[in-house]
């Protein structure tokens, strides 16, 4: 289940706990997310066919049919394209990313990439003008969104799914358990990981977890058999909650170098007590700059070793153990803000 999905129920169960009916509107519940779901949530697909103008025909018939007693809130670049096009005005929306954080090289490269790119964002823009507020996670996402939206939005971090009583400090005593979870595509930069890995020096016992499926999961494999780390690196693919869990639990340090919107994985380790490794271009970097809970990277994959290094060292050695945690926001203050702020209160 993705960040998208999370935050959705997250908000789903404040206001469950404050008594304010809802519903999540999808065109297609792929993550099941009521299985997800520690309370009663209803979610309603469309089931459209899966062509763009499918989606928005069936967006605008929900919505002619279920007129809304208050501003919607969309959750996502698409779904407020979408919602535009379909007529809606005034809705809410929370920007996890915006076309900058998922352009690849190739769109960046097609003329017709980028004018359909361009059609799109001003459609957009259109519609988060219209008299809704626009809610981002960072000071990051803030600006691109000013930049390409023309729209002064909201910040208002979010917090973590992560369990109760999970925290505890962790000691490296042996072997450091290394741990990632992500989606195995090119942007998530997981090769990156194992070629700084492999660079390693011999003698260093590490193990590396990784929990997620995707395009690259072959290749990725196959790189790592070729730095010869292989038997140190094990791809766990898609895992259930619980399995997660204990991937968490045997972790001492978590890896996140990818570019991310937010990264939600990084709060959710550092409520359980791993430090975390991030790239600074991650909207939760904002508030993880002076801790020693967290090594921030900067640049390109010439960044990671150093960083890597740098980070196993203060794991070790144990520099956070007698720190406390940076203050980090929880779902129920992310959840209450942004129900205050969409005026469902």
């Amino acid at each position: 289940m993705g960040g998208a999905e999370r935050s959705c129920l997250a908000l789903s169960r404040w206001l469950y706990e404050h008594n304010l009916p809802h519903q999540i509107v999808t065109y297609v519940d792929r993550a099941g997310m009521a299985a997800h779901a520690a309370h009663p949530v209803m979610v309603v697909q469309l089931k459209p066919s899966m062509s763009p103008w499918s989606k928005i025909a069936a967006l605008r018939r929900y919505f002619a049919a279920n007129p809304p007693e208050r501003k919607p809130l969309t959750s996502g670049y698409q779904p407020a394209l979408h919602a535009t096009i379909a007529g809606l005005r005034g809705f809410h929306n929370l920007m996890h990313d915006t076309p900058g954080l998922f352009t690849t090289p190739a769109d960046a490269a097609s003329l017709k990439r980028r004018l359909a790119l361009g059609l799109s964002d001003r459609i957009v823009a259109h519609g988060l003008r219209s008299g809704g507020h626009t809610l981002v996670t960072s000071e990051y996402l803030q600006a691109e969104t000013r930049r390409t939206f023309g729209v002064e939005a909201d910040i208002v971090r979010m917090g973590g799914l992560s369990q109760t009583n999970a925290f505890r400090l962790r000691p490296v005593l042996g072997e450091i358990r290394l741990f990632t979870v992500s989606r195995l595509e090119n942007n998530k930069r997981i090769d990156w990981i194992l070629r700084a890995l492999a660079q390693l020096p011999p003698t260093l016992p590490w193990r590396l977890d990784v929990s997620g499926k995707g395009s690259q999961m072959q290749a990725l494999t196959e790189l790592s058999a070729s730095l010869g780390i292989s038997e140190r690196v094990h791809f766990h693919g898609f895992v259930s909650d619980q399995r997660l869990q204990q991937l968490y639990d045997q972790a001492h340090l978590f890896l996140m170098p990818a570019v991310q919107g937010y990264g939600i994985p990084a709060i959710e380790a550092l409520q359980r007590g791993i430090p975390v490794l991030l790239h600074r271009e991650s909207g939760v970097s904002d508030i993880l700059l002076r801790t020693p809970w967290a090594t921030v990277m900067q640049g390109d994959e010439a960044s990671m070793l150093p960083a890597l290094s740098e980070a196993i060292r203060s794991v070790r050695t144990g520099t956070h153990l007698d720190r406390p945690l940076p203050t980090i926001p929880t779902e129920e203050e992310w959840s209450e803000r942004v129900a205050i702020l969409c005026g469902w209160l």
